[in-house]
């Protein structure tokens, strides 16, 4: 069953009302509120010297991090899997875990567990894994499907993803359930999708190539997307709230960032500064890349030295904790910001 997402609210709103609203058809926002003082402080995470690498993901309570990096041994490049975990109210004390792996991993989430998943470049293919208890495991995946990551993993260790199936040139999304190890199910969503997220309920968000969607615990599903758009994509999800962009033209042309609202389907603008969405938290406070925007207040990642040093956000925890990386131009080096 299919159902339109906010679909009497969204038409019940006139034209003069959603074009007044920073000038995007069918979006909905707050005003910018003026900028306060922020406490957002950038914080390096711990790496030997001997290592690169950066901070990819975090989970939701700020206590486990996880990102890739490698070890230069003369011309090779050592591909790894870092990992740091901090006792509860202890967050400047994160204890560094080096994993290698047998091939350059990307990882894509991390739970309140720490167990983190993701995919590595594996003969002529992307696989699947998860990392659990020290070890890294490849997840099963259907015959008829290549190319498959794995995207998203829940407290209970639910874990959705996405391959291509290529005789029909078609994305088809995967679900890997806790309760079932060591079996893959395809997810009943529409057609030619990708996930993005699974939620601790069993709610899973993903996305076609022309509009996202949100499939509830009872197999409803709901569409995201926005009135007029030809297009919407969506990046990430968390607990009320999922970011992305949508476009009225093709691909190529001027597209809109926006935070969907899970709970009634409506989209608002997300601060214009905001370069790209990187991810959400429960607030509903949206990462990009170098900022991070609190219902119109933007506060500006710190550590950026124009020509010297670039920073950039990846993750973000319920708590306003934000991973990244700190690149200085010889180094590649992991950090976090707290406060934020």
């Amino acid at each position: 069953m299919t159902r339109v997402v906010g679909k009497g609210f969204l038409a019940g709103l006139t034209a003069g009302v959603l074009i007044a609203t920073l000038g995007l058809p069918g979006v909905a926002t707050a005003g910018p509120r003026a900028r306060t003082v922020s406490a957002c402080t950038l914080r390096p995470l711990p790496l030997p010297a001997d290592l690169n690498g950066d901070a990819r993901v975090v989970d939701p309570t700020g206590r486990f991090i996880a990102g890739t990096g490698y070890r230069i041994d003369g011309e090779d490049r050592q591909p790894l899997l870092l990992l740091w975990a901090t006792r509860p109210g202890v967050w400047n004390q994160p204890r560094l875990t080096v994993v290698d792996v047998p091939a350059t991993p990307q990882v894509e989430s991390i739970n309140r567990y720490g167990v983190a998943v993701g995919s590595a470049y594996v003969g002529d293919v992307y696989r699947p894994w998860r990392y659990v208890q020290g070890r890294l495991e490849w997840l099963p995946v259907p015959p008829v499907v290549a190319n498959v990551s794995a995207q998203s993993i829940n407290s209970r260790g639910d874990i959705v993803g996405s391959g291509a199936v290529e005789e029909t040139e078609t994305a088809l999304p995967l679900l890997w359930p806790a309760d079932r190890p060591g079996t893959v199910e395809v997810i009943d969503a529409p057609s030619n999708s990708g996930t993005t997220e699974i939620f601790d309920d069993g709610t899973i968000v993903g996305g076609t190539p022309v509009f996202g969607w949100v499939r509830h615990p009872d197999g409803t599903t709901d569409r995201l997307t926005v009135p007029g758009a030809r297009w919407a994509w969506v990046y990430a999800a968390r607990g009320n709230w999922a970011v992305g962009r949508f476009g009225t033209g093709s691909e190529d042309e001027e597209s809109t960032l926006v935070r969907w609202d899970l709970r009634t389907g409506v989209a608002a603008a997300v601060h214009p500064a905001l370069v790209s969405p990187q991810g959400v938290n429960s607030q509903g406070t949206v990462l990009g890349d170098r900022a991070v925007d609190h219902d119109g207040r933007l506060v500006t990642l710190p550590g950026a030295i124009p020509g010297v040093q670039i920073i950039i956000g990846w993750g973000i925890a319920d708590d306003g904790l934000v991973v990244g990386s700190v690149n200085g131009g010889t180094r590649l080096l992991p950090a976090r910001w707290t406060d934020c």
